[in-house]
């Protein structure tokens, strides 16, 4: 008797969880709750190419993932240090372009620190034309965390 209670649990537990907790889409709607825009800045220093497309894939994704929600994304990506050296129509590939292309077609702002520019001997015109060049992402950083934009570092 006393077995058959065990085998019953666990054929019970086992149809209980795994097929309800596997069907179960992940959502984040309680964090946008009651929002009409989503303001964010992204502060990014990489220094390589894969993992620029990466994140350009994920800023995508979340760009996505806020609009499907009403909410209106509102997105700049300020990239400083090592990172503005990808950031040329010699070192940037088509993948990478296209992402580029998509997220500015989407209102996502890309700002080139003029500092890092100076540092890294980047040539300004060698910039893709998606990308403006400012004069220190510094300022972009302060301006915009004082203008409530929600600030996410990438290293």
């Amino acid at each position: 008797m006393f077995v058959r209670y065990l085998m019953a649990m666990q054929l019970f537990m086992l149809v209980c969880s795994s097929p309800l907790h596997a069907a179960q889409k992940p959502v984040d709607n309680g964090a946008l709750a009651g929002l009409e825009t989503a303001k964010v800045i992204f502060d990014v220093r990489l220094a390589d190419l894969d993992s620029l497309i990466f994140n350009l894939k994920l800023m995508d994704e979340t760009w996505e993932g806020i609009a499907t929600q009403n909410v209106k994304p509102e997105m700049i990506v300020a990239f400083r240090g090592p990172t503005v050296k990808l950031l040329t129509s010699a070192e940037l590939d088509e993948e990478a372009r296209h992402l580029f292309r998509l997220l500015k077609k989407k209102g996502v702002r890309f700002e080139a620190c003029g500092v890092a520019m100076r540092i890294f001997k980047v040539a300004p015109a060698g910039l893709i034309p998606e990308i403006k060049l400012v004069a220190n992402v510094f300022n972009s950083l302060i301006g915009y965390q004082n203008k409530n934009y929600a600030i996410i570092v990438i290293n």
